[in-house]
């Protein structure tokens, strides 16, 4: 894999990969939306899923992930593109997974010409994550959980408080600090980076790092969350 290579997973889908080598593998039907590369899809199937279904709003990332789960041999697996819920209307999920765009990008394209979608999050960076809250619920099995990745500067108080008004309940799994690219400080809005120092983002020299959480989030009245 290569420099150049636009879809290769970044340090939120490696966490996210941690945390899914960490819990019980979960052998129901599975989702991840914002495919990107395929990688999480694939380490689903090769823990055990029964059947895999991604979504992608770009249809190149859907491309890259059908031809990785062909590659892998997964059987089972179905990858659509659409945004967020309106590919799956009626259909629930034993294990949904998601890496949201929170970044206030204001450009129309990202690194290596991709999609704005993909890193960019609205003016508060939470426009893609509530949307996905909000229809969480209704794509949830009664035991079924989500991970997601949650940047601390969008207000994790915040995502905890829209879960309780939509009967779910979530815990942080754990907490990872990543460095921020260059090419994304540049696309942020003037100040920006200014407002969240010290509190979420960090800097040490020329540097900038950002902490964020995995977080796994079930029905409220769900047994306690497995770790």
């Amino acid at each position: 894999m290569t420099d150049e290579d636009v879809f290769r997973p970044s340090e939120y889908t490696a966490a996210l990969l941690r945390q899914l080598r960490l819990r019980p593998p979960c052998t129901g039907r599975v989702l991840e939306i914002g495919t990107g590369s395929g990688v999480v899809l694939a380490a689903l199937a090769a823990q055990g899923a029964r059947e895999v279904v991604g979504v992608d709003i770009e249809p190149e990332a859907v491309r890259r992930t059908q031809a990785l789960l062909q590659a892998q041999a997964v059987a089972h697996a179905t990858v659509r593109c659409g945004d967020l819920w309106t590919p799956l209307a009626g259909e629930r999920f034993d294990l949904v997974v998601f890496n949201p765009p929170q970044l206030p990008v204001r450009d129309d394209g990202v690194a290596g010409h991709r999609l704005r979608t993909w890193s960019d999050g609205g003016p508060h960076g939470r426009d893609v994550l509530d949307r996905f809250l909000d229809g969480l619920r209704d794509h949830l099995a009664p035991q079924a959980s989500a991970l997601i990745t949650h940047s601390s500067f969008v207000g994790l108080d915040l995502t905890l408080e829209r879960l309780r008004d939509r009967g779910l309940r979530a815990e942080v799994a754990q907490t990872v600090s990543v460095p921020v690219p260059a090419w994304k400080l540049r696309l942020l809005p003037p100040r920006w980076l200014e407002r969240h120092l010290g509190q979420s983002l960090h800097s040490v020299g020329p540097y900038v790092f950002c902490d964020f959480q995995v977080i796994e989030i079930r029905h409220a009245d769900a047994a306690t969350l497995a770790r």
